[in-house]
């Protein structure tokens, strides 16, 4: 794994600050390690940076991408750009797409006065907003996309910079019926393709919700754009993927463990959806 001034100099561009942080592969990341990049992130921005850029690894680039543009703040967001990006093929491979990559990103990055746009990715030649990007391909160069969504996303809504990290992610369907763990300050369930879920969950969502635990229900697939209806009990996680939902709830339960407030929160973030 190389380092940052040895990813600088195959792309043969410069920096004014180059931090090596996690020299781990990017599935063995864990949300303290998402915490620390966005962090490092976060101090880079407030130390007078404009443009940052996150070199990463592929597997789970959308998802610290996203946490970061959700605890960026609106002031952050003005000011700077903030890239993610990385490489499909190995470093010492002839045609390796690192270096194309990393240069792309530094001239988007660079384009201060496009600033507002949040966490993006960088790859393959295209700029993804990280609300809605997703790695569609584990071979091909340009693997990632965003279907027909702009490459940036609206206003978020406000957070205090942290998150709350007890929330279950739970698999509800005909192959695989999880249990939710007893004690969550939330929930978010992937259900089947519309985001339903097994009726023998029905009472303990009901249960929660009454005990104030928000749930969320998600889907694997591309759904519509939803809101929030006091009356379904449930929240929708909309364009969400079922992990960025979570990391979207682990946001508003950072800010407030109040239902009804983490549901006002929750509805300003779905007012942006676009499906």
């Amino acid at each position: 794994m190389l380092s940052g001034d040895e990813l600088t100099t195959n792309a043969n561009v410069t920096f004014n600050s180059v931090t090596d942080l996690l020299a781990i592969p990017s599935w063995d990341l864990s949300i303290t390690d998402l915490l620390a990049i966005v962090a490092a992130v976060l101090a880079a921005i407030d130390a007078g940076h404009q443009s940052v850029i996150v070199t990463h690894g592929t597997d789970t680039m959308e998802e610290s991408a996203w946490l970061t543009d959700l605890l960026l703040g609106v002031e952050r967001r003005a000011t700077s750009r903030v890239m993610f990006t990385g490489a499909m093929r190995f470093s010492d491979d002839d045609d390796s797409d690192g270096p194309a990559n990393l240069e792309y990103a530094l001239n988007q990055a660079m384009q201060t006065q496009h600033s507002n746009q949040g966490a993006q990715i960088a790859f393959a030649g295209k700029l993804h907003a990280a609300r809605w990007v997703g790695k569609i391909d584990a071979s091909n160069l340009d693997a990632f996309a965003s279907g027909s969504r702009p490459a940036s996303s609206g206003p978020l809504p406000p957070t205090n910079g942290t998150i709350d990290v007890n929330v279950a992610l739970v698999t509800a369907n005909s192959v695989v019926r999880q249990a939710i763990p007893e004690g969550v300050h939330g929930v978010v369930i992937q259900g089947t393709g519309a985001a339903h879920v097994p009726s023998t969950y029905f009472e303990q969502i009901e249960q929660l919700w009454k005990r104030g635990v928000p749930v969320v229900l998600a889907t694997r697939t591309r759904d519509i754009a939803r809101t929030f209806d006091a009356i379904d009990r449930v929240l929708w996680a909309g364009d969400l993927t079922p992990e960025k939902a979570t990391l979207a709830l682990m946001a508003a339960l950072g800010s407030s463990r109040q239902l009804p407030a983490v549901c006002d929160w929750w509805s300003s973030l779905m007012s942006q959806s676009i499906r």
